[in-house]
This record gives C-alpha cells, sequence and structure tokens, in this order.
C-alpha cells in the first residue's frame, strides 16, 4: 500500500472541497415563474415570482408580522424588503441572462411586492436588463438559478411566458443548458429559455 505525501493528501482534500461546494445542500427552496418582458425598445427584464419554503417563509414573517395575524401589511412588508433584497442583490438577482458570449448585468430592481399564500412567502420582483430590437434576430438564453445552490430555485421554463408588443417578433422554448459554457457552474436539472426576437 502505497502512503500518500503530504502534498497529494492536500491536493485530494481540495478537490473534495470543490466537489462539496458545487454540490451543496441548499437552504432555501424557491418555486419560480418567469416571465420575460418586451417593450418598443427590445429586451426589458424578466418579471420574477418567488415562492419560497414553508420553513423559511415562516422564519422571515415571523420577523416582520407584528401584530401576529401571520399575514403581512404594507408596512410589514416593507421590513422584509431589505434583508431578502440584500441576499439576492449580489448575484444579479440570480436572474442570468446570456446574450452572444457574455452575462447581462441586471439595474435594480423594480415593482417588488411580498405578500403570504397559503403561509408561503411570495415575492414578486422585475430585473430590468436593455436589450434594443433590430431589423436580425437577437439571442438570449434566460436562466433563473442560483449556481452555488444555497438557494435552489426551481424555474417552471417550460410553463415561461412572454410579454412583447406587436412590433416585435418573438421566438421561445425552454432546453437544458447542455454546451454553453458559460453555465458550467449550473447543476445539470437547471433549464433556460432561450429567445430570439427582431423588429416585425
Amino acid at each position: 500500500m502505497r502512503v500518500l505525501s503530504l502534498r497529494s493528501r492536500a491536493i485530494l482534500l481540495f478537490c473534495g472541497l470543490l466537489t462539496t461546494a458545487a454540490f451543496a445542500h441548499p437552504h432555501v427552496f424557491v418555486d419560480a415563474k418567469v416571465m420575460a418582458l418586451f417593450d418598443e425598445k427590445g429586451f426589458a427584464g424578466v418579471l420574477n415570482r418567488w415562492t419560497y419554503d414553508e420553513i423559511y417563509s415562516a422564519a422571515k414573517i415571523a420577523t416582520a408580522d407584528r401584530n401576529r395575524d401571520g399575514k403581512l401589511s404594507d408596512e410589514e412588508s416593507e421590513i422584509l424588503k431589505p434583508a431578502i433584497l440584500a441576499e439576492l442583490e449580489g448575484s444579479n438577482y440570480y436572474n442570468y441572462i446570456l446574450s452572444g458570449s457574455e452575462f447581462l448585468v441586471a439595474k435594480p430592481v423594480k415593482n417588488i411586492n411580498i405578500l403570504v399564500e397559503n403561509n408561503r412567502l411570495v415575492l414578486d420582483f422585475k430585473v430590468p436588463f436593455s436589450v434594443p430590437v433590430g431589423a436580425d434576430y437577437s439571442m438570449l438564453v434566460i436562466v433563473v438559478a442560483d449556481p452555488s445552490n444555497y438557494i435552489k430555485v426551481t424555474s417552471d421554463m417550460e410553463n415561461a411566458d412572454v410579454s412583447a408588443p406587436g412590433s416585435i417578433d418573438v421566438e421561445y422554448f425552454s432546453d437544458t443548458l447542455e454546451g454553453l459554457s458559460l453555465f458550467r457552474a449550473f447543476l445539470p436539472d437547471v433549464e433556460g429559455l432561450y429567445l430570439r426576437f427582431k423588429k416585425k
């Protein structure tokens, strides 16, 4: 039996840590619905509706529900917004938009709404982006997920929707991320929404 050198053991430990990080167990679970938004100028952003798991929901609601009625008033919702958004801001709000060979940088979120449905915390928010429409097709891939898997975001891309004015032609479908090297950090079960759009 060969005894591994200290250096070899250190390399194996490092590789093990990388594997553990890549397949970390999630601490928060989210069911996400997605809508791609277009205006007359082109791609304008992504409308997100996140429904959190019961345990995370209960913890967050308990911190803000001052009158203990199990609901969130407008004032109580405002208490939660900074904490929840702080978890998302540093990661592009977990909205990853591939345009060509790079990810788009999100603008600050708009139209944030927090409510409780069936004892679960629901977060509605728009993540603004900007991709002008042209005479030829532009292509995008939208992924709503956490590559670290700390937050397990399950996006129902098969039922994702698109809202676009009549002046823009949009085609879209959902599929795996296989072959897209920029998404190699994401778990293999994550799907993307593939779009192409142009002026009519």
